[in-house]
């Protein structure tokens, strides 16, 4: 009997561990994510609509690559403004690209529609085409922590800064002038 208490209580130890380094993992602020200053990593999806998108074609542009899924709460609740974002950013030469964590096109582009949000989403491939790599394998490499995490992506394709968390309108105005020295008023 003895025994059966000391597993139970080991197993509630490590579940309550387990909780706290989750909510550390996932708290929001800058990340110990894809490495600030590397190259960003290599890739090879599809978005919501079939077209193959790869890390060169990032290239020339700086780019907010935000890693989200249609059942997280604080992905959803930020997407109206990182669109809202890129739409008045588009002059500076801004782009906004959603990487989805781990859905296929179909549910991707359906929130996104039922949203009425006009974004561009890579997905998980569709199980018929070999030769793609997941979402899964992208984010692993990525390091991406939790959801959402947002990338800010020079045109030299090198990660200037990464942010866990739901973006705020002033956290949000504040990377950008730190990653782009860009100027934007929530």
């Amino acid at each position: 009997m003895l025994d059966r208490v000391r597993i139970a209580r080991r197993g509630a130890v490590a579940v309550a561990l387990a909780a706290v380094l989750a909510a550390v993992l996932t708290l929001p602020g800058t990340a110990a994510a894809q490495g600030v200053g590397a190259p960003l990593v290599d890739f090879s999806l599809r978005d919501q609509h079939g077209e193959l998108v790869t890390r060169e074609d990032l290239l020339g542009r700086r780019w907010l690559l935000n890693v989200w899924a249609s059942w997280c709460p604080p992905c959803r609740a930020e997407l109206p403004l990182l669109e809202r974002a890129a739409t008045e950013l588009a002059d500076d030469d801004v782009g906004l690209l959603l990487l989805n964590a781990g859905e296929r096109a179909a549910v991707a582009r359906g929130f996104l529609e039922s949203e009425g949000l006009d974004l561009r989403t890579l997905v998980d491939p569709d199980a018929r085409e070999r030769g793609l790599e997941s979402t899964e394998d992208v984010l692993r490499r990525l390091r991406a922590r939790g959801l959402p995490t947002t990338f800010f992506v020079d045109a030299d394709g090198v990660v200037a800064q990464a942010f866990v968390g739901e973006l705020t309108p002033s956290a949000l105005a504040e990377l950008l002038e730190t990653a782009f020295a860009v100027r934007w008023s929530p």
